[in-house]
């Protein structure tokens, strides 16, 4: 599974900063203090590992002359790395973290129609070929142990572990991999954006523990991106009888498959509409490798219906209803530091840093819609739509504000953003010519243009966050001096489907990203016209067409940015998206027995992905410490507050 974020900078010095003392403070019993015990010695291994550094996170690509395969149609050179051990000292198996979501699943399968859900990566746990280092993109094995490079720069061959078992006790062999690529080309699928991806990769049974996997569309890629394009994960061939037929996925519907990952679904325990439990594998095969063998270590994950957003969350959280609660909203980071179970200590802060890497984000506009399809109009919503404004009073400033539709995308020496790209400021009277232009030339008595059939310069906004309602509401009250009218659309639920049905105006979202990034998805002619699509935009053009086919055509990287960078351009000047802000950083609340190494975060796991514990594996409860603060809560002991600032290497100065 990979979780990685691309981007270079220079790099601060670590600086630990930690409040780790445990003096007594305002307790109820008149200041006891509870510092001793379990707490006291994990803060002292704590300080301990800070000073001994960080670990070695460095896994070269070694040669490995030893290994021998039968049934290969060519000679080739084995590869292989061997990634370390990074855990804390103090890690221990074990514990039930409860989470929380706020929309419970319309399905439990994660392909087909409708299942672009948030929840998706919960149940999406098959472990891929081989994952990729987070500190320093270096290849490691995953379901292989080793790869090899074919004489045709188009195929990798893949030595599979043997040792790999569905979380049902099946054996996963080459089959399932054949078979996977037969289940995303099948049109029964009813998933077009698969059937063109997998399309393009031919897979090949070697034997039952071997298998290549051939990139059809270019001979011109280098080794990375060549393993990038052919890493893929497997698809439970018994489970599916073999065979996916017509409208399979009102059958499977409800249907968790078996996983290769260290979570699997516990269907008996979690209560449906309510309640998602995932259990630890046992005896997960994995654990072999020295990376993960003290990694992914709470027993259950439970994640609790919880509707309302973040306030309500909250509540849950200080309870002890919940393990952890984000922190990164700016007003609740603030507001946690007067919370009593914060000031006593039972509650720890922590923030990590990490290089950011973004991709499509911010307000996604509709071209479809008769205000948006005139393209004056959308180019005036970059001087209507006060983004740093927002950033500014919503966000107290803490957030960086986004120009384009990438950052960070870096891989094997090469960006591929275009740095120059920059939004206008906030202007009403430029937001009015350009409407103006547009024909929007008369003033209503509510202060909002309108054109000469009486079509008022009005869009609704989609988005599905209730803690977003302050800052967009920042946006509408801003765009109404330049006669703009946003109608804020809250909806917890279903807000996504409908935009993949293109049933919105404009929504306020964002898409994951990796490196090289690519856009065949978002602006091909292909997708513009159908539901179900990531062309949320329903907007294409005869010179984006040849671009993507360029994209698509596996070109040198070099080559693949210039691309990407017209790519952007274009965006730009057709005005699709008006980009929000990203994050540089992470931060939550976490009750004091949830626990985190000292090297607190790796270069390129983002904001999405660290403290979630089916991601950042090397977190870990201790019940002793659970033992220890519960029983001092009950006699009203406190411990000194602490913030955990680590990943300090990470700020980009």
């Amino acid at each position: 599974m990979e979780n990685i974020k691309k981007f270079t900078a220079a790099i601060a010095v670590v600086l630990a900063f930690v409040m780790l003392t445990t003096s007594c403070g305002g307790g109820k019993t008149g200041g006891a203090s509870a510092g001793e015990g379990a707490v006291l010695a994990a803060e002292n291994l704590i300080r301990q590992e800070l000073e001994e550094g960080l670990p070695d996170f460095e896994s070269p690509t070694v040669e490995d002359k030893e290994l021998k395969v039968e049934g290969l149609p060519e000679q080739v050179v084995w590869l292989t790395s061997y990634p370390k051990d990074w855990s804390s000292k103090g890690t221990k198996p074990g514990g039930v973290f409860h989470s929380s979501l706020g929309e419970y699943p319309t399905t439990y399968r994660t392909v087909g129609p409708e299942s672009n859900i948030s929840s998706r990566g919960l149940f999406l746990q098959s472990y891929a070929l081989l994952g990729l280092n987070p500190e320093t993109k270096e290849r490691i094995p995953g379901a292989a142990t080793h790869w090899a490079f074919g004489a045709d720069n188009q195929t990798v061959y893949y030595k599979l572990n043997e040792h790999v078992k569905w979380s049902d006790g099946n054996p996963c062999t080459a089959d399932d991999y054949v078979f996977m690529h037969e289940f995303m080309t099948s049109p029964n699928l009813e998933a077009p954006w698969y059937n063109n991806y997998y399309g393009k990769r031919e897979i090949k049974k070697i034997n039952d523990y071997c298998i290549s996997v051939k990139y059809l569309e270019s001979a011109k890629l280098d080794k990375q991106t060549l393993i990038q394009s052919t890493n893929v994960a497997p698809r439970p061939k018994h489970f599916y009888g073999g065979k996916l037929e017509k409208g399979w996925y009102l059958e499977y519907n409800w249907k968790a498959e078996p996983v290769t990952g260290p979570y699997v679904f516990d269907e008996n325990a979690s209560v449906k509409g309510e309640l998602l439990v995932f259990k630890r594998v046992e005896n997960w095969w994995a654990r072999e490798y020295e990376y993960y063998k003290n990694q992914y270590n709470f027993e259950r994950i439970e994640y609790k219906l919880i509707t309302g957003g973040a306030d309500v969350m909250e509540g849950y959280f200080y309870k002890g209803e919940l393990d952890s609660f984000g922190l990164a909203i700016p007003a609740i980071w603030r507001k946690a530091s007067a919370n009593e179970n914060i000031t006593n200590g039972y509650i720890n802060r922590w923030m990590v840093h990490f290089l950011p890497e973004e991709g499509i984000s911010g307000i996604f506009i509709n071209t479809k819609v008769p205000f948006f399809s005139n393209k004056k109009v959308r180019q005036a919503m970059y001087y209507a739509i006060d983004i740093q404004g927002m950033i500014d009073q919503a966000l107290y400033g803490e957030y960086t504000r986004y120009h384009n539709i990438g950052v960070g995308h870096y891989w094997a020496g090469v960006y591929f953003d275009d740095a120059t790209i920059k939004k206008p400021d906030f202007d009403p009277d430029k937001a009015k010519e350009l409407l103006a232009e547009a024909g929007y030339t008369e003033m209503g008595s509510d202060g909002i243009l309108m054109n000469k059939a009486g079509e008022r310069a009005s869009f609704e906004l989609l988005y599905n966050a209730a803690h977003h309602t302050e800052r967009l509401t920042i946006l509408k009250e801003q765009a109404k001096k330049a006669g703009v009218e946003i109608e804020l659309k809250m909806q917890a639920s279903g807000a996504f489907n409908d935009v993949l049905n293109k049933k919105f105006q404009a929504w306020w979202g964002g898409m994951s990203t990796y490196s090289p990034p690519k856009y065949w998805e978002y602006f091909s002619k292909s997708n513009a016209e159908k539901p179900l699509t990531n062309n949320f935009f329903g907007w294409w053009s005869p010179e984006m067409e040849k671009l993507l086919a360029i994209e698509e055509s596996g070109p040198e990287l070099d080559e693949l940015a210039r691309i990407d960078k017209e790519i952007q351009r274009i965006v730009h000047d057709e005005a699709l998206v008006i980009p929000g802000y990203y994050l540089d950083f992470s931060r939550i609340a976490a009750w004091k027995w949830i626990r985190f190494p000292s090297w607190g975060n790796a270069k390129f796991i983002d904001f999405y992905s660290w403290a979630e514990p089916m991601d950042f594996g090397w977190m870990w409860m201790d019940e002793n410490i659970k033992a220890e603060v519960q029983k001092a809560m009950e006699e009203g002991k406190t411990y000194e507050p602490q913030v955990w600032h680590l990943a300090e290497r990470y700020i980009v100065k």
